[in-house]
């Protein structure tokens, strides 16, 4: 393949020819340069050649000397040799002419080619006579060829006339095709290596021809698997040829660049000139010319030595805390300094290191804190603290060491105490955790509290109802209404919003709950991100939503996957995404779940009852109904550890009940259901008490049997848990099939048919619809087509997706993915016949 710089000045020289000016214009790195190497390399003549420099501009006539110097002096008029010896006062006509008829003189001889690179930094003197010799050089076997920076200021009116005259060609960046053809000395490049290499350089030919040199140099070969290796060898050269400008520039343009590079692309007009100390035009002169260059921070700050850009740094910390800039700014300079040269150091880099926990930057906070306890820390138990946070946090080795030594120092710090019981909840040790936050404020009971949750050995003999955590104990123990709790939610921090959001999903106020898990600060630790979601799929899931359950376990399974010390929360997880697929009839992959998340870990706390619960009703559906009831019994021996009797978290007496009476154990299925029903009536929560009432009449024969059903159905339609309304309408179904009204039977399972299918149950919907068959009245097949056919979730999808939202936007509004979004786009489109987003509008009816 032709090289395409070799291509580009071939296709300039040509156009050079005796009696012409051409100026070629382009940014730095565009081969300027080299064009005029190529065309000096072409001219069959004499060629005459000078570079200018950014510091030899106040030198009159210093590029006319530059292309005279070698001429012989017995060719010179009298009237030139002030110009070439650089003794010229004043670009007068005398001097003008007399360089003139030397120029003309060398023609007569040779056809003459003058070239002058970078002439935008010519001195006055030299660009008043590059100017009348290109007013007359169209009689004159004389070709000028001028370069001059994109971008780059000159005022001279001399650069004016020069430019009005010539004939200007302009240099760009090269084409995507141009760098694949250059990439391709190495070898036939992938096509990502390719668009790593347009990254990396931007197309600029310098940065393109000096990036293949290296990586062939490294031996590099041009396949996707080295993409990286573009990008870090990139990096390099952009750094080398940015440096290497720089160098050129004045003064105040490198100490502009240094500046730069150490506040940043967009720093603080007044911090920038507290640092450059320039005047503000010179320093709007310098900040634009720095633009120009596009020198990178790395490698600008590689030409200083470290001291000065240590007090570069430290001068930046000050005059940035001066004018108020955010802790995390100031102390970023900071870690570039030596420590104990500021009093105030120790306090900004502590406050900093809280803001980087608090956005979830551990990493950031631990090398800030590292950094604060080597300043005079006013409290260093405070640094200890926060330090074993973002250690604790970022999943980094050493947390509960530093936290217990943080403990030490200050024994009665409440938030180091509650710091280091998480710490120890994420090794496992419930026993120490237990002992740390025993005894203290209603605060750190309230964090037992929430141990509890998991651990057994946790549980605190006695919690007040004056926070939420103590109000969620209460509603697990069962010992206080659905009302009364609900009644005591609180949201005053994150710990108050998670336990009020769960008190409300139990209290079957799942639009509150989710409400309240929405405002939940989700930059925080990938653990608390992975539970708010694992929270929102189980409010989801109670709502029959198993679209949208199944969108926020996969968000939760991203964070976990960062983090898997947290048992009780992967547990949990587990058990939701087993139930969503048990609903989906995907039975061995719900198996699979289950036998995977069993692990030792999960074993030892509470939601490990949840999984156990989701195994029964797996081997129910299974027809293995003996172990379905083991399942079911384990799962009530687990739980009895913790004195949780609630059924709303865990109803896994209803699920044994079931399978005693399948197995013909019907007194102890009486009783089952008899224990959760009482329960779930002390509780007075709707979908507890129907699942409940559901049971009961399930394991009760004849017309009692039909009254509790019909009992449950009625407690179902006042809650919001669509799922288990479908459920308890196919039970009362068959039975009033059973009992020869079809026309009743008929009403309950259409009603349970539709139902199962909004929510996603294709296990529900099969049962229903089997039912409903048998009832001689069924339709030929299930509706599966028309808006009726999607669920809750899809119906949002569409009427979004029907007023313009694109697939992004969706996922942010519903907090789905992307490719969730996609997914439902799909089975929406099949299910309103309907082949893209236009269409939608008119099949959902909306405005």
């Amino acid at each position: 393949m032709e090289n395409p710089l070799k291509a580009w000045c071939a296709g300039i020289s040509e156009q050079v020819s005796p009696g012409t000016t051409t100026v070629v214009e382009g940014a730095p790195g565009t081969g300027k340069t080299a064009v005029l190497d190529h065309v000096a390399a072409r001219w069959r003549g004499t060629v005459l050649r000078a570079r200018c420099g950014a510091l030899e501009g106040d030198l009159p006539f210093g590029v006319v000397a530059q292309l005279f110097d070698l001429v012989d002096a017995d060719l010179v008029p009298a009237e030139a040799e002030s110009a070439l010896r650089l003794t010229a006062p004043a670009a007068d006509f005398a001097v003008l002419h007399g360089v003139y008829r030397l120029a003309a003189a060398l023609a007569a001889e040779n056809d003459l080619l003058i070239v002058v690179d970078d002439v935008h930094w010519a001195d006055a003197a030299s660009l008043r006579w590059l100017a009348y010799l290109a007013l007359r050089v169209q009689r004159l076997p004389i070709a000028i060829v001028l370069t001059a920076g994109a971008g780059e200021r000159c005022d001279d009116p001399s650069h004016g006339e020069i430019l009005a005259v010539g004939h200007r060609i302009v240099l760009d960046d090269l084409s995507r095709d141009a760098v694949a053809a250059l990439v391709s000395s190495l070898g036939a490049p992938d096509p990502e290596f390719v668009t790593a290499c347009v990254a990396a350089t931007d197309g600029n030919p310098l940065a393109v021809t000096r990036l293949v040199a290296a990586l062939a140099e490294d031996g590099v070969p041009p396949v996707a698997a080295s993409v990286w290796r573009v990008a870090h060898r990139g990096a390099e050269v952009l750094g080398e040829i940015a440096a290497a400008r720089l160098r050129r520039r004045p003064a105040a343009v490198v100490t502009v660049a240094h500046c730069l590079a150490v506040l940043g692309p967009s720093p603080h007009p007044d911090v920038l000139a507290d640092l450059t100390r320039l005047g503000p035009l010179e320093l709007a002169e310098a900040v634009r010319t720095a633009g120009l260059l596009g020198v990178p921070g790395p490698a600008v700050l590689d030409d200083v030595p470290a001291p000065a850009r240590a007090d570069l740094h430290l001068r930046a910390a000050r005059s940035l805390r001066a004018h108020g800039a955010p802790n995390r700014a100031v102390a970023g300079h900071l870690l570039e300094t030596s420590p104990g040269l500021e009093p105030w150091a120790g306090e900004v880099l502590d406050l900093a290191a809280q803001e980087a926990v608090n956005q979830g930057d551990t990493a950031g906070a631990a090398r800030l804190l590292w950094r604060a306890l080597r300043e005079p820390v006013a409290n260093p138990a405070r640094a200890l603290r926060l330090l074993g946070i973002a250690e604790l946090v970022g999943n980094l080795p050493g947390a509960t060491a530093r936290l217990r030594e943080a403990l030490q120092s200050d024994v009665d710090d409440e938030e180091t105490a509650v710091a280091l019981s998480y710490a120890l909840h994420a090794e496992g040790d419930a026993g120490e955790l237990t002992a740390v936050l025993s005894g203290g404020s209603p605060w750190t009971r309230a964090h037992l509290a929430v141990h509890g949750l998991a651990w057994q050995e946790a549980v605190p003999s006695s919690v007040p109802l004056d926070t939420p955590a103590g109000v969620l104990h209460h509603v697990m123990v069962g010992d206080i209404t659905a009302a009364e709790a609900v009644a005591r939610v609180s949201t005053g921090d994150v710990l108050s919003s998670l336990a009020s959001a769960m008190t409300l999903n139990l209290a079957d106020s799942l639009d509150e709950a989710l409400t309240v898990l929405d405002d939940v600060d989700h930059a925080r630790a990938p653990a608390l991100r992975a539970l708010t979601y694992v929270m929102r799929a189980n409010v989801q899931r109670r709502k029959g939503d198993l679209v949208s359950a199944r969108s926020d376990l996969e968000l939760a399974e991203q964070h976990l996957r960062q983090d898997r010390r947290w048992h009780a929360v992967s547990a949990w997880h587990a058990a939701l995404l087993a139930d969503i697929l048990l609903e989906e009839g995907r039975f061995d992959e719900a198996d699979s779940v289950i036998t995977e998340s069993s692990t030792d870990g999960a074993r030892r706390v509470w939601q490990y009852g949840g999984l156990l619960t989701v195994r029964g009703r797996l081997l129910t559906a299974r027809g293995d109904d003996h172990e379905a009831l083991e399942a079911f019994l384990a799962a009530g021996r687990h739980c009895a550890a913790w004195p949780y009797r609630n059924p709303a978290p865990l109803a896994w007496r209803s699920g044994a009940a079931l399978a005693c009476a399948a197995i013909g154990d019907s007194e102890r299925a009486r009783e089952l259901a008899l224990e959760e029903v009482g329960l779930a009536r002390a509780w007075g929560a709707p979908r507890a008490l129907g699942m409940a009432l559901r049971a009961e009449g399930r394991v009760t024969a004849g017309a009692a049997g039909r009254t509790l059903l019909e009992e449950a159905v009625a407690v179902l339609r006042h809650s919001p848990a669509r799922l288990e309304l479908a459920r308890a309408l196919v039970d009362l179904g068959v039975v009033v099939r059973r009992q020869g009204d079809t026309a009743g039977a008929r009403a309950c399972l259409r009603d349970a048919v539709d139902l199962a299918q909004k929510c996603g149950s294709t296990a529900m919907a099969a049962r229903a619809y089997s039912e409903l068959v048998a009832t001689s009245a069924g339709p030929r097949r299930m509706r599966q087509t028309g808006p009726t056919a999607l669920t809750p979730a899809e119906h949002q999808v569409a009427e979004l997706a029907a007023r313009g939202g694109s697939d992004e936007e969706i996922a942010s509004m519903l907090l789905m993915t992307t490719e969730a979004v996609g997914t439902a786009l799909s089975g929406i489109y099949r299910k309103l016949g309907v082949s893209g987003r236009a269409q939608l509008a008119n099949a959902l009816f909306v405005d």
